[in-house]
């Protein structure tokens, strides 16, 4: 199974490009499907689209049904790249290769795959080219599966087909130990266990989508995330790794944060957390204090609002100035030495800490957000690269 992002389908050249490398995999005799996101930069401008047309409100179903035909051109172009190298290739749809989700628009959550006609692509000798990002509810509606929703496309594929492993192509030739754009000595990390990976993607690291890494897990995939542009090998993300030591081996930031504070009655507690499940808003924190503080994504902080406006008797106030920095490693919420370093860290930088969160693989503080990258180097230099009492591999 082979997945290509948008960024390496984002012109003719680079479509030809990677559909040699599937090519390749196909004329080693193996049976190759190839999942594909949206050319470049299509979704972000489809959006523009619709917000151009209705900038105070966009019906969610016509967006998922606007969104899903980026794939789709991904997926014809690639088909047609592949059939001009001589390799034989069919494309699907979501719909077609058999994927059935249900939830709130943008965000559905996928409950089948039943991937016949793919398998009978495969006997036949063709390689079949799925767009990613997309299925149909019970109803027989388009559905989108979330921003990044073609790595989980790609990973449930893998699963449903008994494919040996998942290879993801993108910009970067790897997952690293913190974002080379903030931390100039971060490095590529050779493996990662799927549990660090996903604490990873949840705490703001753009590796992969959360829920594809999840999926992996569950399903027992092997994958690696590799560039296409250079043959280098890149980080497989598998099994496992279980050292009971302290090992802090990546360093990542979160700036998509909105904090929604909201006082008024108390039972308006139940009904805004049902209210936000149901329209997809993810709560990573709930807060009682003098009125019940949510964070969410600060992406969905204008729906957030609506839902707040239905409740009666309740004020609502808003800070997008915080980010999440965090620290992580397998067991890192185990180590007191952890939660102090960290703070200590941020006191030498003069970073005030508002909120301090662990887990078994993560210790995250919430901060200014003009101090985010500040304390990213500072963080990966006190844990990685000084390699002292905290392990590295």
């Amino acid at each position: 199974m082979l997945k290509f992002g948008g960024s390496s389908l984002a012109t003719p050249e680079l479509i030809r490009s990677a559909a040699l490398r599937a090519a390749s995999f196909a004329g080693q005799g193996r049976k190759t499907a190839v999942v594909v996101s949206a050319m470049g930069k299509a979704t972000d401008e489809l959006l523009g689209l619709a917000k151009t047309i209705a900038p105070l409100k966009t019906d969610r179903r016509e967006l998922d049904r606007l969104l899903a035909t980026g794939e789709q051109q991904s997926a014809a172009l690639f088909t047609i790249a592949l059939t001009a190298e001589g390799c034989s290739a069919r494309s699907f749809s979501g719909v077609e290769a058999g994927f059935l989700a249900e939830g709130a628009w943008g965000e559905g959550r996928i409950i089948s795959v039943d991937p016949v006609r793919i398998e009978s692509a495969a006997d036949s000798g063709h390689v079949a080219v799925i767009t990613g990002f997309q299925a149909r509810t019970r109803e027989g509606e388009t559905i989108t599966l979330g921003r990044g929703g073609s790595d989980l496309t790609a990973i449930s594929l893998a699963a449903a087909l008994g494919a040996d492993e998942c290879r993801i192509f993108t910009d970067v030739d790897g997952i690293y130990s913190a974002d080379p754009r903030i931390v100039p000595g971060a490095f590529k990390l050779d493996r990662i266990g799927w549990d660090e990976c996903l604490e990873m993607a949840f705490c703001g690291a753009r590796v992969m989508q959360a829920r594809s890494v999840e999926m992996a897990g569950k399903m027992n995939i092997r994958m690696c995330v590799a560039s296409s542009f250079q043959e280098s090998e890149g980080t497989w993300i598998m099994e496992r790794i279980v050292d009971e030591a302290a090992v802090i081996r990546s360093v990542a930031s979160d700036d998509n944060l909105a904090v929604l504070t909201v006082e008024g009655e108390m039972e308006n507690q139940r009904t805004l957390m049902e209210a936000f499940s149901s329209e997809g808003v993810h709560t990573t924190v709930m807060v009682g204090c003098s009125g019940m503080a949510f964070h969410i994504e600060g992406t969905r902080l204008p729906e957030a609002l609506k839902i707040c406006a239905r409740l009666e008797g309740c004020s609502v106030s808003v800070n997008e100035g915080l980010s999440r920095v965090s620290v992580i490693g397998p067991g890192a919420g185990n180590h007191p030495e952890v939660c102090r370093t960290m703070l200590n860290t941020m006191e030498k930088i003069g970073a005030a800490v508002h909120m301090l969160m662990s887990s078994a693989f993560s210790v995250t503080c919430v901060l200014d957000r003009e101090r985010s990258e500040e304390a990213v180097r500072a963080l990966h230099e006190e844990f990685i690269e000084k390699k002292g009492v905290f392990q590295c591999a």
